[in-house]
């Protein structure tokens, strides 16, 4: 017969179960919860649990990144966002050399710190890409600018005015470039800002303006920091 203090550690595990229960995105959870619960139900006393707890509880563990990491690599399928969804995949392929059963807490340890090592790495690819990406759109309001006072109605003592005001904001856009560009320089194997990766889905959809709209800019965004291709 257990005793109360068994019964609440029942309950408990209980619990733990009913969270992932019904849900197809926590199936590795659900098993490897239940697995681990099963054995409360096992065993009347916690001497039996423990001599008999193997790798059921790093196995939650276990589960909880694959239920996680699979998740996201789905969820960046479906939104079209490759570099993102490289790194789910990297450490989805990390856990895959791992035994289903039998870990130790130092596999624990050392998945862990091979999460964060794959996760700062692809942190790198995501600001390139990010950086990249919308920087055509947070440049947007500026092209504007430039193209309002370019083609300004003002008299002819003004139109220098308009020139000067036309080349500052250029200026600012190229030493705003080039700060960027260093800052990526750095660790990005000295590749220059990819304007083009505006036209992706995963920053087209950012832009409320036309495919024709965005090539214009675009095409005049890349003749200013002097980018080709």
């Amino acid at each position: 017969m257990a005793d109360k203090r068994m019964e609440e550690y029942r309950a408990y595990y209980d619990a733990r179960v009913e969270r992932y229960a019904n849900n197809p995105k926590k199936k590795h959870s659900f098993e490897a919860e239940s697995n681990l619960r099963d054995l409360m139900y096992k065993y009347d006393t916690f001497e039996e649990i423990k001599d008999n707890l193997g790798s059921l509880n790093i196995d939650c563990a276990f589960a909880a990144w694959q239920d996680q990491y699979e998740m996201e690599s789905e969820y960046y399928k479906e939104v079209e966002d490759p570099v993102r969804k490289k790194c789910a995949d990297k450490i989805l392929a990390e856990i895959e050399k791992y035994p289903k059963t039998g870990l130790s807490n130092s596999s624990v340890i050392d998945m862990g710190s091979k999460i964060t090592e794959v996760t700062n790495q692809s942190n790198n690819e995501i600001y390139y890409d990010e950086a990249s990406g919308k920087a055509l759109l947070d440049e947007w309001k500026h092209l504007d600018e430039i193209d309002v006072y370019t083609n300004a109605a003002v008299p002819g003592k003004y139109k220098y005015y308009m020139q000067k005001f036309v080349s500052d904001i250029k200026k600012e856009m190229q030493e705003r470039n080039e700060k960027n560009e260093k800052y990526l320089k750095a660790w990005s194997k000295g590749r220059r800002i990819d304007p083009n990766l505006a036209k992706e889905n995963r920053y087209r959809r950012l832009m409320p303006y036309s495919d024709e709209d965005i090539e214009k800019q675009l095409k005049k965004y890349k003749e200013i920091i002097n980018i080709k291709g």
